[in-house]
This record gives C-alpha cells, sequence and structure tokens, in this order.
C-alpha cells in the first residue's frame, strides 16, 4: 500500500508539557524555555484552549538520553503522543521505554512498550485538555489493570478496552515483566455517535463481545501493524468500522447491529490475519475459514474479491514468500529445502517446485543461493 500522506488534523498539546525536539539521528528532550511558559500562562489567564500541535509521525526512545533523565522524558513523551496525562514510576530501578505514536486518519495509534510503570488522569487534567477523545487500548504484551468511574477492568494480551479521557482513571501496568500496549487515539464525536441510541457507557473491555469482540481485537491488531503503510482512504475506512464495532460492543447490546459495509473491513481484517496464523496447515481451505468465523464460503470469496486476489491464490503467494524468506535466513541455512516447504503448509514438493518456480522464476535452490550472496 502507498505510505502514509502526512495528517492535516491537530490535537492538543498538554500546557505543562515541555517541548520534546529533534536532532539529527536521536531525540532529545529540553525543558520548556521562559518565553514558552509565559505564553501558556497568558492563554490559561485569557481562558484560551492550550494551542494544538500538528499531528505527525514521531519516536521517542529513552535510550536515547541520559539514564537519570530517562523516566522525565518518557514522561514528557506520553504528554506529547497522547494527552494531559501523568505516568508513575517507583524509581527503584532502570527505567527504559519507547513511546510510538502513528497518525491514522482523524486519530492516531500511540504505542508504548517497556519497563512496567502506571498512569493517572486527574480533574485538572481534565479541564486543561482543549479536546476530549476515547482511548481503545489493546494490551500486546503483560497485563494491566484500568481503573474509571469505579470500575476495574483487566486486560490481557489479546484484550481490548473502550474508555473516554472526560473521565478520570488509573491504568496500573504490574511489576516483573515489560509491557506492551497500542491505545487508539480517537475522534470523541465520532465515537459518540457511534453509540446507539447516543447512550455512553463507561469503560467496557469490548472484546468479550461473543461476536464483535474477535473481530475487534483482530481489526485493532491489524491496524497496529500497518498503521504506517495503510493509505488514507484505507485506514479512514478501517478506524470508522472499527469504531462502530467498538461502541456497539460498548453498549452492552448482545444484538451485532453492524450493517454489512461497516463489518465488511474489519471481517477481511480478521479472515487474513486468521489465514496468516494458518499457513503453515496443508488443510487450510475456504471451508475451515467459513466455519471458523461462521459465514458462507460464498462470502469468504466476496471478501476475497476487495483484494484482487482469489482466497487459493492469496494463501499460495503467502506460502511461497514465506518459503523464500526461510531459504534466505541463517537459522534455516542447514534444513533441506523440503522440509522448508512442509513446515509453509506444502504437502506436495512437485507442486511447490513447479509454483515456486513460476512465481519467482527461479528455483527453490538458486533462490537459497542468491539470496545468501
Amino acid at each position: 500500500m502507498p505510505g502514509c500522506r502526512p495528517a492535516t488534523a491537530e490535537l492538543p498539546r498538554p500546557a505543562h508539557c515541555p517541548i520534546l525536539t529533534r536532532a539529527p539521528g536521536r531525540f532529545l528532550a529540553r525543558s520548556a524555555p521562559e518565553r514558552d511558559s509565559r505564553e501558556r500562562s497568558m492563554t490559561r489567564e485569557a481562558g484560551q484552549a492550550p494551542r494544538v500541535r500538528n499531528r505527525r509521525y514521531e519516536i521517542w526512545r529513552t535510550a536515547d538520553v541520559a539514564e537519570p533523565d530517562r523516566y522525565a522524558y518518557f514522561r514528557e513523551a506520553v504528554c506529547e503522543a497522547f494527552m494531559d496525562l501523568t505516568p508513575e514510576h517507583d524509581r527503584s530501578g532502570p527505567f527504559d521505554a519507547e513511546v510510538e505514536s502513528v497518525p491514522l486518519a482523524e486519530g492516531a495509534v500511540n504505542r508504548v512498550r517497556g519497563t512496567p510503570h502506571h498512569v493517572r488522569r486527574t480533574p485538572a487534567q481534565i479541564r486543561r485538555t482543549a479536546e476530549q477523545c476515547f482511548f481503545l487500548n489493546i494490551q500486546l504484551k503483560s497485563e494491566c489493570v484500568i481503573e474509571q468511574t469505579g470500575r476495574a477492568v483487566r486486560l490481557a494480551p489479546g484484550q481490548v478496552a473502550l474508555f473516554g479521557s472526560d473521565q478520570p482513571f488509573r491504568i496500573f501496568h504490574p511489576e516483573g515483566r515489560d509491557m506492551s500496549v497500542a491505545s487508539f487515539w480517537l475522534p470523541r464525536r465520532q465515537v459518540e455517535e457511534s453509540f446507539p441510541g447516543g447512550r455512553i457507557p463507561g469503560i467496557r473491555r469490548v472484546s468479550d463481545h461473543p461476536f464483535l469482540g474477535p473481530l475487534i481485537a483482530s481489526a485493532a491488531r491489524t491496524l497496529n501493524r500497518g498503521a504506517r503503510a495503510i493509505d488514507t482512504a484505507d485506514g479512514s475506512l478501517m478506524l470508522e468500522s472499527l469504531i462502530r464495532l467498538a461502541a456497539q460492543a460498548g453498549s452492552g447490546s448482545r444484538d451485532p447491529g453492524i450493517a454489512p459495509e461497516t463489518l465488511h473491513p474489519v471481517l477481511l481484517a480478521a479472515v487474513l490475519e486468521h489465514v496468516e496464523s494458518r499457513l503453515h496447515e496443508p488443510a487450510l481451505s475456504v471451508g475451515g475459514v467459513a466455519a471458523h468465523f461462521g459465514i458462507s464460503k460464498r462470502y469468504v470469496h466476496k471478501l476475497f474479491e476487495r483484494t484482487g486476489n482469489s482466497f487459493s491464490r492469496h494463501v499460495l503467494q503467502c506460502r511461497l514468500e514465506r518459503t523464500a524468506a526461510d531459504l534466505a535466513a541463517p537459522e534455516y541455512a542447514r534444513s533441506p529445502i523440503a522440509e522448508i516447504a512442509y513446515r509453509n503448509g506444502f504437502s506436495d514438493l512437485s507442486y511447490f517446485n513447479r509454483r515456486f518456480r513460476a512465481h519467482f522464476q527461479a528455483t527453490p535452490r538458486e533462490v537459497r543461493r542468491n539470496r545468501r550472496r
């Protein structure tokens, strides 16, 4: 897909957060200069909303700054990527983390990984924020507990929660192992308009919905992985579908109540993810995929029409690409070609050799030799 085009939407920069600047080859943290402090004070006295910043791709690595400054730098990065929040850390040991912000249609996906910590949002911070949003968090590694409005939601890897920024909350990541989370910054208006009847509930673990939950989790994983590569139109469509699914699931209704045009993008993403995870299975078939998702084989074929490929051709191309990658991988240097082919879902070596040569215009042995040079 074409690369991301710069987004023109803007997000608020928390009034109290210092500015982060980038120098060639690394990111540097610097304290806000006095003129910036005076500017923010004048803004608050005048009753104006905090100034906003352009949304763009950014990444902050604590490894790029001196050890004593790492946690302070991380706190500033969280403010820049999300909004006015307060990360907390017991400071009893070393701290190492990375924050990455990727523009996505009118929102963004913000990734945080590294040393466990806590995050707090207070009423004062809410009052200072010019634009509220919803967060859709998918836990990728370790676990967390999110507390908001007297309710606690625990997220294990793969689970997803939806909650608003207009109510105080706390997020706890347990000590003991590094954490990783992808948090989607969703425009508040768009989420509110998607709730059935306009009723906005509190925090919900939307991945628990019996039908929509697996689709939400799959769409969130797919968007998180492909956020930098997806073009604006596709990103907008996927994000809108994800928002509608999450709002429907968050409403507590057991009825899917989702129009087919909303389901198509996320269902396709879920099917592609399912297929990718089972390429090693020779018995992977349209019928098996249809049964897994509770849809007809005809509907599976209809979903793949959107990719410009048939189901069988997509599976074949993915298996061939995986096999070629394995042939060039140092860890498989001593593995027989037949073993690599079988491991990637081919059960007929003669068929594999024909298809491989037709696809790459070279034999597996030639590809292995050429890619190692």
